[in-house]
């Protein structure tokens, strides 16, 4: 009896874990991706005000009008660090800014379930499998010209995900 018990324990013990992971996850994917359209300069002055330490810092030149920019940074919680990522990108088709988080240490259905609630999510546009079956990408109209997207390792059970809002504008006129 006793041994059930503290199964029992700490099974509900690591659910509490994961769901207070996947709430901190998403609230601070609010934080500092959803207070506007996804800005480049401006998470960049908030992470440089906030003192986060920058992890990756690439890009393409500005030439011509085309361009790629990526930069993250480590932010921590209680629950575990994560990567915050910022990108800009301009081509002939148009311009792509984006702002996402990422972690390894969080399960996909969890952060899924808790994604639809914290931000009153409807049905996904589209949800589908990568060819090879290792990830599942979840995808939700966020507002006219802007999409949120999930991408997971739920369907081989490894944890992990990648969430981000996209803005897309056609600037060729």
């Amino acid at each position: 009896m006793l041994r059930l018990a503290m199964l029992v324990c700490l099974l509900s013990s690591s659910a509490a874990y994961a769901n207070q992971r996947s709430a901190e996850l998403v609230s601070s994917f609010q934080m500092y991706c959803t207070p506007g359209p996804p800005d480049f300069s401006a998470l960049d002055a908030k992470a440089t005000a906030m003192r986060l330490v920058v992890r990756k810092d690439v890009g393409s030149p500005r030439n011509e009008g085309q361009f790629t920019h990526a930069k993250s940074w480590r932010v921590s919680l209680d629950s575990g660090s994560h990567e915050l990522v910022a990108s800009e990108a301009r081509g002939p088709n148009g311009e792509v800014t984006a702002c996402g988080i990422g972690a390894e240490n969080v399960d996909g259905d969890d952060m899924k379930q808790e994604l639809i609630k914290a931000m009153k999510l409807d049905v996904p546009v589209r949800q589908t499998a990568s060819a090879d079956g290792t990830q599942r990408v979840t995808l939700w109209k966020y507002d006219d010209d802007a999409t949120l997207v999930l991408v997971d390792g739920t369907p081989m059970k490894i944890p992990g995900m990648y969430l981000t809002l996209q803005r897309r504008t056609n600037t060729s006129r």
